[in-house]
């Protein structure tokens, strides 16, 4: 009896067992079908959820690789996690990896042949893709494999379609179908030929393939695809109405959800082929706004654009959708046409309607476009010079329509002037005749007839209106004049001297064309002395880098970036050197110039009185870039302040700490008496909301902190003294020891990375890190120096991220 007992409790025990680990694969092959059922994104990988469901998978494969790797699932196991890491398609090294101990640890398992495949398809995907094509090909050589040879043969075709080399896919479909014609998915392999064909431009050839599949008993998966492409076929036959007969049997059969956006916009392009144009648009919107950022809206956004452009002829609307393109969908395979397409439309506004809402600066905008088109992707610079020709010769037209809209405006002038000259006969006219009448009235004797008062007032009307109409007029002319105006300048400035510079970087980069290149750079250093491009140009002739900018504004910058340098270690000789810089209103840095004087002054020479003076220039000033952040810490009237810079404080806390650190052998902290209690509270009690100021201070008097109120609890100090009103943005952070990173300062104001001389020696010694002066003190065209003193921290999880992948 107990022997028996003793084997039911072993056979339980194998059984339960077998079932804990059988259950656990189980649920790891669920996962997985479950992420293959998921649709991929337009982009071709998989979504959030299948991922997530991978990753279940290969965690679920996992315990029983780790816990029951002796089990007869084991292979499956390992076949099944190999799969998920390639499918996820984030680290294909990983997947190959998984593919290779299945072969090398199971050589007898069953899924050999597909993980060599997979090996294979993994290697193309990581971008070694002739490996790819050796494995393939010396696996169709191995006998051994044969079973298996019409899904590498599928792989191949896959990989030439990817490739767009239509026959080589060809090739191999072809012999799928001659030689396996039992194969499991000979079916898909039909389906693929037909989109080779379609794909090729065969689209006869691929309506043949399709029909055939209809006739064939196919999953309807397949039969729904098929009648798609050859609704598709039809309409690139421009057989209208056979595909739209199609298109609309499809919508009514069609049961996944994500293919019914992609099937309207083939039937608003079918549409706008049979030119119901009114059916289309909406359906175009609809499928836009469905599906907003992605390939499809990309688009559905390019075909509506075309039928505006060809069908209705709205450039305007046409160049709306055009631009559309990108912004939807940035790496869209329209953006390109719609660059090229957006720029004609502008050209043509321009050529029928010179007068229409399109800008000048919009028009020659297009037109760069245009020619960066012809250089970039057409790899045409012949015809992008023709565009930067073009643009060149516009200036002439411009001042044509100049001196035509000047000859209007005195017209007008002309006509009111002899509006007035009647207007002044008339009133003396009516004066006399009244003067007339009178005198006649009082001679009783004699009778004289009224003359026509009523045909005189409505002349004078009538001249009223057309002196009104004729002012308006005059106005329009003179905006127009204005715009003109401001175009010439533009095209001087900027619009000329810029295709001038690229003609030139065509002619000697591209082209190497010595003559023209010389011949060019004579044209623009003629027509636009002292230009930026000008200047450009020569550091490209000498084959130096190239800057855009003028000598003029590299020498401001270079005035502006000395007198700066000079403010950590000489920060009079520094205000010395900018206040020339600040008093002169055409330099470039003359505003940058007056906000690092008032900083300076204020928060490192403590002069808030000078400070002041400069500060309120900038607040008085229009448009100041900088009243944002002067506000932060000066409202015009007050300043909100400390009375020694922060960082002195700073240093002085962690002195203090680090001598705590040191005498003290227990961490028992000294209690604070009840004086620097009440200190630490009255300064909690005043701490400040943004904008404001206490009312007991006198205008840029400082906070007092005396030393003898500070105590053992420093930190507690250093959080409540901020300066109100600080943006986070502009707030810069320092870490020492153990003390939390405080918001002391903002960045647009400048901390000197050394102490002034009357800080002591030790305190120097204490920082461990420098801290570098704001952006907006720099140069804009100086790019800043990186910080050697990030922490360590950093770099170590850098280095744990980069072996993690």
């Amino acid at each position: 009896m107990l022997k028996k007992n003793i084997f039911f409790i072993i056979l339980c025990t194998f059984i339960f067992y077998g079932c804990v680990y059988y259950n656990t694969f189980f649920n790891a092959k669920k996962y997985f079908a479950e992420a293959q059922d998921i649709e991929l994104k337009e982009d071709g990988k998989p979504t959030s959820n299948a991922i997530n469901k991978y990753n279940k998978t290969i965690k679920k494969c996992g315990v029983v690789l780790s816990d029951y790797k002796d089990s007869e699932y084991a292979d499956d196991a390992l076949f099944l996690m190999a799969r998920s890491l390639f499918y996820i398609g984030r680290n294909y090294t990983q997947a190959i990896e998984k593919f290779n101990d299945l072969i090398k640890f199971y050589p007898e398992s069953e899924f050999v042949p597909d993980a060599k495949i997979y090996i294979a398809r993994a290697k193309y995907e990581f971008g070694k893709k002739q490996e790819a094509y050796e494995l393939l090909h010396e696996f169709l050589l191995d006998a051994e494999s044969k079973d298996y040879h019409p899904k590498a043969l599928k792989v191949l075709a896959n990989f030439q379609l990817k490739n767009k080399d239509y026959v080589e896919a060809e090739y191999y479909l072809a012999k799928i179908i001659e030689n396996y014609p039992k194969y499991d998915e000979y079916e898909s392999v039909f389906f693929l030929l037909g989109k080779t064909k379609n794909e090729s431009g065969n689209y006869k050839e691929s309506n043949e393939v399709f029909t055939s599949l209809l006739k064939s008993r196919v999953s309807k998966k397949i039969k729904l695809d098929s009648r798609y492409y050859i609704a598709y076929n039809h309409l690139l036959l421009k057989d209208h109405k056979q595909s739209k007969k199609f298109i609309n049997k499809l919508l009514k059969d069609e049961y996944r959800e994500s293919h019914i956006s992609k099937i309207q916009l083939l039937k608003a392009r079918i549409l706008t082929g049979l030119e119901e144009t009114d059916k289309a648009i909406p359906i175009f919107e609809t499928v836009i706004n469905d599906n907003k950022r992605s390939m499809l809206s990309a688009e559905a956004s390019f075909y509506l654009a075309e039928l505006f452009f060809t069908e209705l002829k709205d450039y305007t609307r046409a160049i709306e959708y055009y631009n559309k393109v990108k912004k939807e969908y940035k790496d869209s395979d329209f953006v390109t046409r719609s660059v090229k397409k957006s720029a004609i439309a502008s050209q043509i506004i321009q050529y029928y309607n010179p007068d229409a809402a399109i800008t000048t600066e919009t028009l020659v905008l297009q037109q760069l476009k245009l020619a960066e088109y012809y250089i970039e992707n057409l790899n045409m610079p012949d015809s992008a010079i023709i565009v930067y020709d073009k643009i060149i010769g516009q200036k002439e037209g411009l001042i044509a329509k100049l001196d035509s809209l000047n000859f209007q405006m005195n017209n007008i002038n002309s006509i009111l002037d002899s509006l007035l000259i009647q207007d002044s006969v008339l009133v003396q006219t009516v004066q006399d005749s009244v003067l007339i009448k009178s005198k006649i009235e009082t001679d009783s004797l004699l009778v004289l007839e009224e003359p026509d008062s009523l045909s005189k007032k409505i002349a004078v009307e009538d001249k009223g209106i057309i002196s009104t109409e004729m002012q308006v007029e005059l106005e329009k002319v003179k905006q127009n004049i204005r715009k003109v105006e401001e175009d010439i300048v533009k095209f001087n400035d900027e619009f000329i001297p810029f295709s001038r510079f690229v003609k030139i970087w065509i002619y000697k980069t591209i082209l190497n064309d010595t003559l023209m290149t010389n011949d060019a750079f004579w044209n623009l250093e003629n027509n636009h002395p002292g230009n930026k491009y000008t200047y450009a140009a020569s550091m490209l002739l000498n084959d130096k880098e190239v800057h855009i900018t003028t000598e003029k504004q590299k020498r401001e910058l270079e005035e502006y970036q000395n007198a700066i340098d000079f403010m950590e270690t000489n920060p009079e000789r520094s205000v010395e050197m900018l206040i020339p810089l600040a008093e002169i209103p055409e330099h470039d840095f003359s505003d940058k110039a007056t906000f690092a004087i008032g900083f300076i002054n204020y928060f490192v020479l403590a002069d808030s009185t000078l400070a002041k003076q400069y500060l309120d220039e900038l607040l008085n000033k229009e448009n100041s870039e900088y009243v944002q952040d002067i506000n932060k810490f000066y409202d015009g009237k007050y300043f909100k302040s400390l009375n020694r810079l922060p960082y002195i404080q700073q240093l002085e806390e962690v002195e203090k700490i680090k001598a705590e650190q040191d005498t003290l052998a227990s961490k028992e902290k000294i209690e604070p008496v009840d004086e620097n209690s009440e200190t630490r509270e009255k300064i909690k009690s005043e701490e400040m909301e943004p904008e404001t100021i206490p009312e007991q201070k006198e205008p840029g008097k400082e906070l007092e902190i005396k030393e003898e109120e500070k105590t053992g609890k420093e930190t507690d100090i250093f959080e409540d003294i901020i300066i109100p009103g600080m943006p986070d943005s502009l707030k810069q952070e320092k870490e020492i020891d153990e003390i939390k990173e405080k918001e002391i300062l903002p960045d647009t104001l400048e901390i000197i990375k050394e102490q002034p001389d009357s800080l002591k020696k030790e305190e120097k010694a204490a920082i461990e890190k420098k801290i570098e002066p704001p952006d907006s003190l720099l140069g804009e065209d100086i790019k800043k120096k990186e910080k050697n003193s990030e922490p360590a921290e950093e770099n170590s999880e850098e280095s744990g991220n980069a072996e993690e992948n």
